[in-house]
């Protein structure tokens, strides 16, 4: 509802400080008492500012981030003296007051008397779902308290405390109230994101460890006990001794290459020092090195513009996909084709080695499982996926990710 007459004066004053900081002072002119000169400048600043508030929410990373993206606003926009949020406990009932992040001068509003009330009022705000406004006579002061909820899930409590001279305009409760239904969601959001992050390195730190158990700690293995037959051999068979510490040196050699390329998995620096086509270019120089294989990658067209998620999508499927043909595929030679247009961006891998056939690949084998992993990365960008792999012929993997119709 657009405010009117003493309302609009209310309006104009929750606004007017915000403005002064954002650059909108320069386009309200006062009209006597000093509201804006007509409603329909009004809903245009506050659409403004909302966007920004919807643009600040959604850019936040984490769930820290995002409350302090919710109270900042919640102080800046409406000047209230002080703004704080805290989450409801997600383990019992009540508060966590942990999570509290307060905005606000500390000598203003003693806190020991508002987070009390606010413990209180948690016990049946979130029943009715509505906001609460109350002064406080012996603390000189108006509490405003907005329950924070997606559809009946309890995420917590927006509040802003005023001195008593100063109370709450109707604006400044509809603010808190579309800041609420922001936090509601942008919380929510966080946190999924947060635990697909952690999904998602707990995957990651599982295949680092599944493959340095079968292939670096198995080699050392093999090394150790080659070594213990050379200690018997040294004196009695010499030749066979140079000769078995010769293939001990080689498979040395593969072990510390595999090495290399696990602390390169743990570095993902070199995708924003290089770049797609150059990350995955020193991938495979890495990969290959010491073995008895070589890959060759090709690019196509000029790059579009890739959002870091897009690119690290591309380049997880790539390094996946090389890494199985250079352990698994037999074949001496790949190739690596990247491919831009202005729609889209492809990465093919292409061997012409042993081949597999996916219905004998098990249920819960390490192959099995990456190729799943990669697929669901790949979906959740929106793209396509996709392994054709013949016996004795070899296999290729691809993906297709649209990309935005900017070049870099």
């Amino acid at each position: 509802m657009t405010p009117t007459g003493k309302s609009a004066d209310s309006a104009a004053e929750s606004v007017r400080a915000w403005g002064a900081r954002r650059g909108f002072l320069s386009r309200l002119r006062p009209d006597g008492a000093g509201i804006f000169s007509s409603q329909h400048e009004l809903r245009a600043d506050l659409i403004t500012i909302l966007n920004e508030v919807a643009g600040a929410v959604s850019s936040a990373m984490s769930v820290e981030e995002v409350l302090d993206v919710i109270v900042d606003r919640a102080k800046l926009i409406t000047d209230t003296e002080k703004a704080m949020l805290v989450l409801a406990d997600e383990h019992a009932d009540g508060l966590d007051l942990d999570s509290m992040v307060v905005r606000g001068q500390r000598d203003r509003h003693d806190q020991v008397w508002w987070q009390s009330r606010l413990e209180q009022l948690s016990e049946r705000l979130f029943q009715p779902g509505e906001i609460v406004l109350e002064k406080h006579v012996e603390h000189q002061a108006w509490l405003l308290c907005c329950p924070i909820m997606v559809k009946d899930m309890q995420i917590g409590l927006l509040a802003g405390v005023n001195r008593s001279e100063h109370p709450f305009t109707r604006m400044q409760q509809d603010f808190y109230s579309i800041l609420v239904a922001f936090a509601g969601s942008a919380i929510e959001n966080a946190r999924l994101a947060e635990e697909t992050r952690y999904v998602l390195l707990a995957s990651e730190r599982d295949r680092i460890a599944r493959e340095m158990h079968d292939g670096v700690v198995q080699s050392l293995f093999s090394i150790s006990l080659g070594l213990e037959v050379c200690k018997r051999q040294v004196y009695t068979d010499q030749s066979a001794c140079a000769r078995r510490l010769d293939e001990l040196q080689q498979h040395l050699n593969t072990s510390m290459s595999e090495l290399r390329r696990f602390i390169y998995d743990l570095r993902p620096a070199k995708l924003t020092e290089l770049g797609l086509v150059g990350a995955t270019e020193y991938w495979v120089r890495e990969v290959t090195l010491g073995r008895g294989i070589r890959g060759r990658v090709t690019v196509e067209g000029k790059a579009p513009h890739l959002t870091p998620s897009q690119e690290a999508c591309l380049y997880r499927v790539a390094k996946e996909a090389v890494s199985n043909v250079v352990r698994h595929s037999g074949a001496d030679r790949f190739d690596v084709r990247i491919s831009f247009t202005s729609e889209s961006a492809r990465v093919e891998i292409r061997d012409s080695g042993k081949g597999f056939d996916a219905c004998v690949v098990g249920e819960g084998s390490a192959r099995q499982i990456g190729l799943v992993s990669l697929a669901q990365r790949v979906e959740r960008e929106g793209g396509d996926f996709s392994v054709e792999s013949v016996l004795g012929e070899g296999t290729t993997v691809s993906v297709e990710i649209e990309v935005e119709g900017r070049e870099q």
